[in-house]
Parts: C-alpha cells; sequence; structure tokens
C-alpha cells in the first residue's frame, strides 16, 4: 500500500534566550513554597505555582497529590534543568508543614515553559497554510496555555508527531471560517485526551485557529479514526525489538533524560514471559493490563474508584514514552550525536505505531447493541527468552444466552506463530459443560503436529477437570463474522 507523505504542520519557532532558572529566580539549595495547579497522571506532569509564576514539572508520581495542595521545596539541580526535592506538604487541617521520606515522592524536573504565540516540537519547515484541517488530541490545559498533539492522516516511516502549544485566544469558535470577530472558545469546554478537529484561519507567527465541529454519528467517528489509525498500525513487537536494540546507546548518552530510560526499561522489564501466560491468574492480569481498559480505568479514577493496575497498564506506558520522546526530540538545549536521534525517532514511529495498534483493537471490542455477541480483540506482547513476541487474542461473550448455563458459556480465539512452525489459530468454546477445540493453519505440516497431539490436549483438559468435546484440525484459516473487521475492511478497495 503506498503511504503519501505527511502534511507538514510545523510551525517557526522563535528562540527563547531567558535561562528558566533565572526567570523564576531560583537558587541552589533555595527553599520555596509552591501549590499544585494540574496533576497529569498520564504525561507525568505536575503543573505548579512557583513565586508567582505557573510552570510544569515532571514526576512520576506514586503518591495522588491534588490540585490546591501546597509544598514546600528545596532545589537541589540548577543546569542544565532545574531540578526540585519535595520536602514536606501542608495538610488542609494544618498549616504546619508535614515531613515526608524521600521515597514517596520523585525529584520534580522543570520542563521548558510555553513560548509566547505558538510552538512546535519541530523547528524545520515551512509555516501553517490558511484553510488546513488538522486532527489533534488535547494532550495538557494549564490556565491560558493548551498543549496539543497534532495527528497525522498519513504516516511515513521516520515521520514525527507534532506538539504544539497555543495561547486559548488563539482557538476559536467554527464561525472563526466566515466572521474574523469570533470569539475564542471556552477552555472550560477542552478536556486532556479529547480529540478535535482544527482549521487554520491565520498563518504567521502567531495563526489562529477553528475549533471545527465534532463529528455527532458514533459510527463516523469510528470509520475517521479507523482511516486515520490503519495505516500506522504495526504489532507491539517491532516497538519491543526497537527498544531492546536503542535502550543500551541511550543509557550510556547523557545528554537523553533519566525519565525517558526509566520509562523505556519499564515497558521492557514488566512484560510477562512465556512461562508466565500459562498460568491462569497471570494471564488474566496481563489482559487486564493490556491497555485494552484504560479508559474505564481513568473512568472509575475520576469517580473515586481505586485501581492499583492503573499504573502497570500497558498503553499508559505508551502514552508516556510517546511524550517523553516527544520531549526529548524538541530539546534544543541538549545537542545529541546523529545516532542517538535517529534510534529516539525511530523509537517515536514504532510507538505511535503501537499505539495506533491497539486503538485499533478497542474500536474492533467496543460493544454493539444490534449485535448479541460482545467481543474483546487483543494483541497481548510477551517475551519467548530475550525475543519479543505477541499472541492474538479475541473473547467472546453471547449476551443474547438466558439459559441456566449462560454463565459457563464462552469462546475465546487465539491466534499465534510458534518457532518453527507455521501461522496457528485456535478457537475454543465451552457450552454446557464441553469445551470444544478447533485449530486452523495454511500448512498441511503444522496441521499434521497438532492432529498427533490431540489426544494430549484432551488429558490436559481432563486432568484440570474439563470435560473435552470436539477436537479438530483444518487446513486454511477460519471464516470471521465480526462486524468490528468487515467495517475495517470495507475501507479497503482491492479494485482500487
Amino acid at each position: 500500500m503506498d503511504i503519501n507523505l505527511p502534511v507538514n504542520l510545523n510551525l517557526q519557532l522563535a528562540i527563547n534566550k531567558l535561562n528558566d532558572a533565572n526567570s523564576l529566580n531560583l537558587k541552589l539549595h533555595q527553599v520555596l513554597e509552591a501549590k499544585i495547579v494540574d496533576n497529569q497522571i498520564m504525561l507525568d506532569t505536575l503543573t505548579l505555582k512557583i513565586n508567582d509564576k505557573i510552570v510544569n514539572t515532571q514526576a512520576k508520581l506514586l503518591t495522588p497529590l491534588p490540585p490546591g495542595q501546597s509544598l514546600q521545596l528545596q532545589v537541589v539541580k540548577l543546569l542544565p534543568t532545574p531540578e526540585f526535592k519535595i520536602l514536606a506538604v501542608l495538610t488542609a487541617a494544618s498549616a504546619v508543614p508535614k515531613a515526608i521520606t524521600h521515597n514517596e515522592l520523585p525529584l520534580l524536573k522543570l520542563l521548558t515553559p510555553p513560548l509566547p504565540g505558538t510552538q512546535s516540537s519541530q523547528p524545520d519547515g515551512p509555516q501553517l497554510s490558511s484553510g488546513l484541517r488538522l486532527s489533534a488530541t488535547v494532550m495538557h490545559l494549564s490556565g491560558d496555555k493548551l498543549t496539543l498533539q497534532i495527528l497525522p492522516t498519513t504516516v511515513q516511516q521516520g515521520a514525527k508527531p507534532l506538539l504544539l502549544t497555543l495561547n486559548t485566544q488563539q482557538l476559536l469558535t467554527p464561525q472563526a471560517q466566515t466572521n474574523p470577530a469570533a470569539s475564542p472558545v471556552s477552555p472550560d469546554s477542552l478536556k486532556p485526551g479529547m480529540p478535535i478537529t482544527l482549521q487554520v484561519i491565520k498563518a504567521g507567527d502567531t495563526p489562529s485557529f477553528a475549533l471545527m465541529p465534532a463529528i455527532s454519528d458514533p459510527e463516523q467517528r469510528i470509520r475517521e479514526a479507523l482511516k486515520q489509525l490503519l495505516p500506522m498500525q504495526s504489532s507491539p513487537t517491532a516497538l519491543l525489538t526497537q527498544l531492546q536494540h536503542a535502550l543500551p546507546r541511550l543509557q550510556t548518552d547523557a545528554s537523553v533524560a533519566e525519565t525517558l530510560k526509566q520509562a523505556a526499561q519499564d515497558i521492557l522489564h514488566n512484560l510477562p514471559s512465556k512461562s508466565l501466560l500459562s498460568d491462569p491468574s497471570q494471564l488474566k492480569q496481563a489482559i487486564h493490563q493490556s491497555g485494552l481498559f484504560l479508559e474505564s480505568k481513568l473512568s472509575g479514577l475520576l469517580s473515586g474508584k481505586t485501581d492499583s493496575s492503573l499504573q502497570g497498564d500497558f498503553k499508559l506506558k505508551l502514552i508516556k514514552l510517546i511524550q517523553l520522546l516527544n520531549q526529548e526530540i524538541g530539546n534544543q538545549n541538549q545537542e545529541k550525536p546523529s545516532d542517538v536521534l535517529e534510534l529516539l525517532q525511530d523509537s517515536l514511529q514504532k510507538s505511535h505505531s503501537s499505539l495506533a495498534k491497539l486503538t485499533l483493537d478497542q474500536l474492533h471490542s467496543l460493544p454493539k447493541e444490534d449485535i448479541p455477541k460482545q467481543g474483546w480483540t487483543l494483541e497481548l506482547p510477551f517475551f519467548q527468552g530475550q525475543a519479543a513476541d505477541s499472541v492474538k487474542i479475541e473473547i467472546e461473550q453471547d449476551k443474547a444466552r438466558q439459559s441456566e448455563h449462560a454463565d459457563k458459556s464462552w469462546a475465546v480465539s487465539i491466534t499465534i506463530t510458534p518457532p518453527g512452525l507455521d501461522t496457528i489459530h485456535c478457537k475454543v468454546s465451552c457450552y454446557d459443560g464441553s469445551v470444544n477445540t478447533r485449530f486452523w493453519s495454511e500448512t498441511p505440516e503444522t496441521v499434521d503436529k497438532i492432529n498427533a497431539h490431540l489426544d494430549y490436549l484432551k488429558a490436559q483438559f481432563e486432568k484440570n477437570g474439563l470435560t473435552a468435546g470436539f477436537m479438530e484440525a483444518h487446513q486454511g484459516k477460519p471464516l470471521t463474522t465480526d462486524p468490528a473487521k468487515t467495517a475495517t475492511t470495507s475501507l479497503l478497495s482491492e479494485k482500487a
């Protein structure tokens, strides 16, 4: 499939010659007070008010800190980037600082503040053109500053996403397309994670954008998302292999932020091994942390529920990694060797491709009111020795069944390519107490090997208290009636 060049969305940056530490009047070992303005858990970003200035700091928080909380900080580093140690917190019941242990909270690293007007993470390229439409996601909102991640409609190998910081006065209502005096969009209508569409009204050093109306038809929104994500998607194994390749070199380079190195290590070190996936409880946990249910967890968090698996969620880690890679590539204060910069760019591209694949799996797993069966589709990455691999899993539940055995009826489809064998598709279904198993493979040799081991599989079922039903292996591929996949396939024309 041919992939066109992405739309160049770059805005020309001014050079910020002000030192962050000087603008805040910071001194080494200085103790000062700060107040939390916002806490973005998905971005590891804490927005603080220090010396009457609003700043963003980066920290992987293990203890929740709500907006309005007062902190006592100490400056422990000024160059190349100011860092703060949290000495104490001020509780709501008392103005007396409460000391905390160093292990509870990490150092806070100051992020580069947004420049006046608009800035992006990519300094080269032409300016925006009037009338251009952009797809974006709201990443962060603090005061009158809005940070967006621009989503290219088509992606080429190595293409980098774009972070855009605007003053909220630059984002206008849809009437700006015909009325230059249109009013700015209310910041209250924007939330982190919200997808939006922009149209460039005025280009230049301080451009303005019209916020286009959201598509109200859910089916159309899904189709638009599919069009955007399909060219980008790739298996998470590509990202894992890239991180294995890149991390040793990144760890030896002092110009690369420690937080980025830790985020990459966190993804690699916390994936399950093949042996762990054979344990039912470990497999259940891996599915729960696969990223498929991240938004549900965040919704529960907003409702006051706690979920210990949130920090281990694969999609959340992907989003954090992408954010840190964007910051690292866009950091003009640290000059990096060409090989390191190439590794960062390749890692960013594969991170976006892996996130696109995961998002497509979420779209495929959306419940459908007119279909009695609910399905969940995911590609679960794991390590087989030192090599990254993945298994495709589809879980199906018949919501229409009202029989006495309804709670015992289920089906799971698994696709995997074992070493030395062709790809195997397997569907295991349980109905009326019996476990039925079908296998498919396109090579007769693999089918013969499966048939030779069906008696062993039956013995394993019985050993675990299960009643084996029919077992069979076929050459070919299983037929699919998944409506989500039908919708995806309909976007591609074989006659084109």
